[in-house]
């Protein structure tokens, strides 16, 4: 029997090396992988649900989305820093994922109930005897909304993690198996998007919203049922307390440039130990407290580029959200068919997921050549990268926006809410470029944070990553509403995006606006991205320098 110090089973037993994890207990995350992913993907579409079911505007529409955004990258970070660290995240996946079932099926009985959701009224032509939901109809929604968020988060964030658990890091095949399992995953959340952004989004759009709920209640319902099948095969790591304690302790030495002298016991307590080498216990004080040190110097150069990402992130949702409403107002259809603008996300999906065998082998080797970097490209470089796809974006989408509204000038539309005779396709190339912007900037900063950071730090870097594009999606709420706020002082007292009707917007401006906005995040963001490159260079010349004259 080949018991593996560290690791526990679900039961909390030591766990036998032939018994549990191994590809055979990825299998089943593959599949729950799949099937969260499915109806995850299709969550942009709901705001078709909010304007045609629940009667909100667009600001609000808007609002709501970005809250719910923000909510999963929230729950996705606190789960990062309690899972394994107080529980198992097996226990949290079990615990916290049935939320999402339960809130998939308030908002079925939402939809289904008259009671729960406003009167039905014809939207496009009686703009104002539409009424939004208000009292209980409202707390509903917002805690479905807040359940989702809560189950959704706590499973994005212990799925990869769960699963490298099942691989020990003793030697190069198992590292080899660690990283296969990763992309693997990533293949199977794409599938799984591609699955919902094509037949849950047209479910939602044809047979109403209370299937269009259920189903994804089933989904998921399905997809941990098949995880919990595979509880005997998991193994997990003991909780051992959070590394976010060792954090801040170090961001508090570096900031009073003073460390309290810290017995070795009380390291050991805070996760700290490695640094006692059990030699002469002054020498070690000494030691980790240079250590600390160097670390907190370490996070405080990385706060700018944590901050300037804030501003990086900030437009995405907006763009995303913005670009599938007004997608509704234009010719969807393929003949007989009818196409979602949210099912266009499909094809930059689809073009991902198969582009990634040939990633490793094509493009790859042509990036270190042109770069001349071991791993492609930087991952600061990744990050403007993402940042110039989203100024592309925002400037392409404001040309759109302005095609179309000549469109419907053209034809008489802009006092209805008719659809404009202009295809939806056009939205093609917008949603190309946002899902380049997602990849880029977000995979970026995880991989800065792992490549510069102490081991305490790498362990809750997608945290980190999480909390700050939760933050920058709260932000952006405020920022669609203090627009139109700003924007009501013309147009006779009427806001860019007042109202329900896209016709008689102003959304090429705020797509103009955000395009700005998001120039100056990357020339913000360049400056202090240059700043860190160079001290870094000139640190580790220094650092040479001093190996030379020691040795």
């Amino acid at each position: 029997m080949e018991l593996e110090a560290g690791y526990v089973d679900w039961r909390g037993n030591d766990v036998d090396g032939r018994k549990h994890g191994g590809i055979k207990a990825t299998l089943f995350l593959y599949v729950l992988a799949v099937l969260r992913s499915c109806p995850s993907s299709a969550n942009f579409s709901i705001v078709a649900y909010f304007h045609g079911i629940l009667h909100l505007d667009i600001v609000t529409s808007s609002a709501v989305i970005a809250y719910l955004v923000g909510a999963v990258s929230f729950f996705a970070a606190l789960t990062n820093f309690i899972s394994d660290a107080y529980i198992q995240r097996t226990t949290a996946i079990f615990v916290f994922g049935p939320f999402v079932v339960l809130a998939y099926i308030l908002l079925a009985l939402q939809a289904h109930l008259p009671s729960l959701h406003p009167l039905d009224c014809e939207i496009n032509k009686e703009l104002n005897n539409c009424e939004p939901p208000q009292g209980w109809n409202l707390t509903l929604l917002y805690l479905s909304l807040l359940m989702f968020a809560i189950g959704e988060g706590c499973m994005r964030a212990c799925i990869p993690f769960l699963g490298g658990d099942q691989f020990s890091n003793d030697g190069p095949k198992e590292t080899q198996l660690k990283g296969i399992f990763l992309r693997w995953l990533k293949f199977a959340n794409s599938l799984g998007a591609l699955i919902g952004l094509v037949f849950l989004v047209w479910i939602q759009n044809n047979l109403g919203w209370a299937v269009g709920f259920m189903i994804p209640a089933l989904i998921v319902l399905v997809g941990l049922l098949v995880a919990a099948s595979g509880l005997p095969f998991y193994r997990t790591h003991t909780p051992n307390g959070s590394p976010l304690p060792r954090i801040l302790q170090v961001v508090a030495s570096s900031k009073k440039r003073q460390a309290a002298v810290v017995d070795a016991i009380e390291l050991q307590e805070i996760g700290a130990s490695n640094c006692v080498n059990g030699e002469d216990k002054s020498n070690n004080k000494i030691i980790c407290t240079t250590q600390a040190e160097e670390e907190g110097e370490v996070i405080i150069r990385m706060l700018p580029i944590f901050l300037s990402c804030l501003l990086i992130y900030l437009p995405f949702t907006l763009l995303m959200t913005l670009t599938i409403q007004v997608g509704s107002t234009m010719h969807r259809g393929i003949g007989a068919i009818q196409i979602s603008s949210a099912s266009l996300i499909a094809i930059p999906t689809a073009f991902h997921m198969f582009m990634q065998p040939c990633y490793k082998r094509i493009l790859t080797p042509l990036l270190r050549r042109f770069t001349g970097h071991t791993n492609r490209i930087t991952p600061l470089q990744r990050i403007g990268a993402g940042s110039a796809c989203g100024i592309a974006a925002a400037c392409l989408a404001t040309l759109v926006e302005t095609r179309r509204m000549t469109v419907a000038e053209q034809h008489g539309l802009t006092s209805t809410k008719a659809g404009v005779p202009m295809s939806v396709f056009w939205l093609v190339m917008q949603f190309f470029l946002l899902s380049i912007m997602d990849a880029a900037s977000l995979t970026g900063l995880t991989e800065f944070i792992k490549s510069e950071s102490s081991p305490e730090m790498k362990l809750v870097a997608p945290a980190v990553q999480s909390i700050l594009a939760a933050i920058a999606a709260w932000l952006a709420c405020a920022f669609i509403q203090l627009a139109n706020r700003a924007t009501r002082n013309g147009d006779n007292g009427r806001g860019w995006l007042d109202g329900a009707n896209f016709n008689r917007t102003r959304l090429d401006r705020f797509f103009l606006l955000l395009a700005a906005f998001e120039l100056v995040a990357l020339i913000n963001y360049a400056f202090w991205a240059r700043r860190y490159t160079k001290k870094e260079q000139s640190r580790a010349v220094g650092l040479s320098s001093t190996d030379q004259e020691t040795k």
